[in-house]
């Protein structure tokens, strides 16, 4: 074999080592802001500065009176709204912006409905590979295993005494699991402002569905599905919006799909810090790039 071509082929597997921890590296990741917000049903641009986001798209929904329900995809595709992700590692706080660009809502209704679901699979810090699957680990409602449901509903009309919240959570693989029980550790508050509507949601790190009992830096989780909604209604007419993330929803088989991973992130460090590669990683970048000059020069030298 020519030294040339035994020089480049060393010098590709020396790059090709690291392809997949450049691949892996790449997936969907956001690392949660750290803050604090205050769950009165008002997104504060202050409060919320620092947190992670994800648009919400539209969707189609049947605002039927068995409750509200996801149809489809909005034509359009239009961005419709924000979920804003953040921590203090104690709490994790999930925030919601929904736009109604086309006033289908009555702005000062007589009663509302307003709910927001996210969905979340928990994940071993020490096993970054699994981070990736977007899939259910369970195979049956009976195994929920830190994975599920969070939901928040809020509704006021003046003839079921006015206004109401309600907790729900339940278990993988799907919303067929639901079983309408409360959510521990769970605070929930949303109203409708403006041409729109606001949801703020506590979640406790060590005593909740998402049962995380030692929160700490690096922890990680999947956000499979976020969902939010809003419906008001006067004696002359009614009308709903909803909007999420991502376009195909979780619970649409075969139950996987795009996800997120949302990891906590320290709170008592205000500059991030500075990159610095492993040793390996540089020696093995470093003979791939001198490999490969020593193959050019060598051809270079073959044409003379």
């Amino acid at each position: 074999m020519k030294p040339r071509w035994l020089l480049l082929g060393v010098s590709v597997i020396c790059l090709l080592v690291l392809f997949p921890a450049a691949a892996l590296s790449q997936h969907p990741q956001l690392d949660l802001g750290c803050g604090t917000a205050t769950v009165d049903g008002h997104v504060r641009a202050r409060e919320w500065a620092n947190a992670a986001t994800v648009p919400l798209v539209g969707y189609l929904v049947d605002a039927s009176a068995e409750g509200p329900r996801f149809e489809g995809i909005a034509p359009s595709q239009a961005e419709m709204g924000t979920a804003y992700f953040m921590n203090d590692q104690r709490y994790l706080y999930v925030g919601a912006i929904l736009d109604d660009p086309e006033d289908r809502v009555p702005h000062d209704p007589s009663s509302s409905e307003l709910a927001m679901i996210w969905t979340f699979e928990d994940e071993p810090a020490d096993d970054p590979a699994a981070w990736i699957d977007c899939a259910w680990e369970a195979e049956s409602c009976n195994e929920p295993e830190d994975e599920g449901w969070l939901s928040g509903f809020e509704w006021q009309d003046p003839a079921d005494s006015g206004r109401s919240v309600d907790f729900s959570t339940w278990a993988a693989p799907h919303e067929n699991c639901w079983d309408g029980s409360p959510a521990e550790g769970v605070t929930y508050d949303a109203a409708l402002r403006g041409a729109g509507a606001h949801h703020e949601m506590r979640v406790d790190l060590r005593n909740s569905p998402l049962n995380n009992p030692d929160p700490a830096e690096g922890d990680c989780f999947d956000l499979r599905w976020m969902w939010v909604y809003m419906h008001g209604q006067t004696d002359i007419g009614s009308g709903s919006v909803s909007a999420g993330w991502p376009a195909k929803p979780v619970d649409e088989e075969p139950y996987t799909g795009e996800c997120t991973i949302l990891c906590l992130s320290p709170c008592d460090v205000e500059e991030e810090e500075e990159f610095v590669p492993e040793p390996g990683t540089i020696m093995l970048l470093g003979s791939g790039l001198a490999g490969l000059a020593g193959y050019a020069a060598l051809r270079w030298r073959a044409r003379e």
